[in-house]
């Protein structure tokens, strides 16, 4: 077959159907982009919010900064929204913007491979035991940050006895009343889940590896007078959208990345919570040390609970902060050589990001002249251009790669990402392009200001040296935040210049069309 008579079977697939996929979909169609369908692994969309179903799942911002500005929830109950309220709005979305009859369900990309010489990606899809393939133009990579659940390397995990649950696959039908609960880990899913656990435990030990930051939670609920403004007066909600978002960016991006201007903010944090909430939460001085960070606030991800800190002097609550040496079939040993019996293991040990090369390992990405991404990300420092685009994949776009968290929320990094593929895809339709990539010269450019700018940043700092955070990675850079403002990223995603790209066409035809086009 002449491969300039092969036409994809989708112009745009997009993989993941959560916050990222749905979000980018519903910006793609509104730009004109009507071919677009969703590849989604699980058997209903959601992404993290799907998945997370522990006890006290909740959103850890303020709900009214965690939405899309083009689809208001004046509906939200509380300040900080609960997971199940979070997959309610998701599924409002799926339904009013008709995003089910794009998405196939139960569909797993295994494998991209970019066809040269038809300027395609073939995408190898695993359907239960049914294996098949896909062509698309162009793919958007909407996987989220957080792809599978990490399980510890712990010695004899495998060999424990009783029921193991990871919070990202939580088991409801296994009643934890009564048990001997052994939950390791201490990060934000934990936070949220041992207040809740040790209401149902007969004992609950937790096991701390790197204690986390926890300030107060200024939650309550939301009259319905002010859910009625907000259904009558739109402008209203959106006004107070844009000031929680703008707190929330301050408070989680900004302070960060501005570190060298302010660098005695992070020890002031620090002591405030210290002196004031951990004294007031705490009374034991003994275990107050033990769950008080080593680190400076802001070095890695912190949390808010009124809950977790005092529940650890429940009398049936106990914090385990000796190493683990292994887990027995019925309980875990630590270092001193003391076994703690458990009934059940709970693992708040986090998720594998999408940043690793095993990530790509396990479902791999081939690119333009032998390109692994795999390899890449294994054996280069990370690098993007604005946090969507990479040398080496034409035609594919991610919605959260290097340096590209956005923001203080995932809807305004959704958003600006999706503003920026719909912008270029838009652009090589004009010119009847049918590869797209960004040219190295670009993304060097764009990675070095990064890097440079991260370089003063407060991961960069003395005090987060033992702060042990998923934000450094194995190169030991820190390519998660943009350091941007969010209105500085947006701004970028409408006016990056086009010819930073690279347009290539297949055939004689097209090479007609581009002149054309051009003239």
């Amino acid at each position: 077959m002449d491969p300039v008579n092969q036409s994809p079977d989708h112009q745009v697939v997009i993989i993941g159907a959560g916050l990222s996929g749905l979000g980018a979909a519903v910006t793609l169609v509104l730009s004109g982009i009507d071919d677009v369908v969703l590849l989604e692994r699980a058997d209903d969309a959601g992404g993290t919010w799907r998945d997370n179903t522990y006890p006290g799942v909740a959103v850890d911002v303020p709900a009214q900064a965690y939405q899309f500005p083009w689809a208001l929830n004046p509906n939200w109950s509380r300040t900080f929204a609960t997971g199940d309220e979070v997959k309610t709005y998701i599924d409002r979305l799926v339904r009013e913007h008709d995003l089910l009859r794009r998405t196939r369900l139960g569909t797993e990309v295994v494998l991209r491979r970019w066809d040269e010489a038809n300027h395609l990606w073939r995408l190898e899809l695993r359907s239960g035991g049914d294996t098949s393939t896909l062509t698309a133009r162009f793919v958007v990579s909407a996987i989220g940050a957080f792809v599978d659940p990490k399980f510890p390397a712990i010695a004899g995990l495998e060999h424990f006895a009783g029921p193991v649950m990871h919070t990202a696959r939580w088991d409801h039908a296994h009643d934890l009343s009564g048990e001997r609960v052994a939950v390791i880990g201490t990060g934000a899913s934990a936070v949220q889940a041992v207040p809740e656990l040790a209401k149902v435990a007969g004992q609950l030990d937790v096991y701390q590896r790197t204690p986390i930051w926890v300030g107060p939670k200024r939650d309550r609920a939301v009259s319905p007078a002010t859910r009625a403004v907000f259904r009558r007066v739109p402008i209203a909600q959106e006004a107070l959208r844009r000031i929680s978002t703008a707190q929330t960016e301050l408070l989680l991006v900004g302070f960060v990345i501005n570190h060298y201007r302010m660098p005695w903010l992070s020890d002031a944090m620090g002591s405030l919570l210290r002196r004031l909430w951990y004294r007031s939460q705490v009374k034991d001085p003994v275990l107050r040390a033990r769950l008080t960070p080593g680190y400076g606030f802001g070095c890695k991800r912190s949390s808010v609970s009124n809950d977790y800190l005092r529940t650890f002097e429940r009398p049936n609550v106990e914090l385990i902060t000796d190493p683990i040496q292994e887990i027995t079939p019925s309980g875990i040993r630590t270092t001193i050589g003391q076994v703690r019996p458990a009934d059940t293991l709970v693992l708040a040990t986090g998720f594998h990001l999408a940043s690793e090369p095993g990530c790509y390992r396990r479902t791999p990405v081939l690119g333009r002249d032998g390109f692994d991404l795999a390899t890449a990300y294994e054996t280069e420092r990370l690098s993007s251009y604005e946090g969507v685009s990479q040398p080496g994949l034409p035609n594919h776009f991610m919605i959260f790669g290097p340096y590209g968290w956005t923001g203080g929320t995932w809807h305004q990094l959704v958003d600006t990402a999706a503003t920026h593929i719909a912008r270029i895809i838009t652009e090589a339709n004009r010119r009847h392009a049918t590869a797209v990539e960004i040219t190295p010269e670009a993304t060097r450019r764009w990675t070095a200001t990064m890097r440079e700018r991260m370089s003063r940043s407060l991961f960069q700092a003395p005090v987060c040296a033992t702060a042990n955070s998923y934000y450094v990675d194995h190169h030991g850079d820190t390519p998660y935040l943009r350091p941007t403002s969010s209105m500085a990223a947006e701004r970028a995603a409408r006016s990056f210049p086009l010819d930073d790209y690279r347009y290539d066409y297949l055939g004689a035809l097209d090479a007609e069309r581009r002149h054309h086009a051009l003239a």
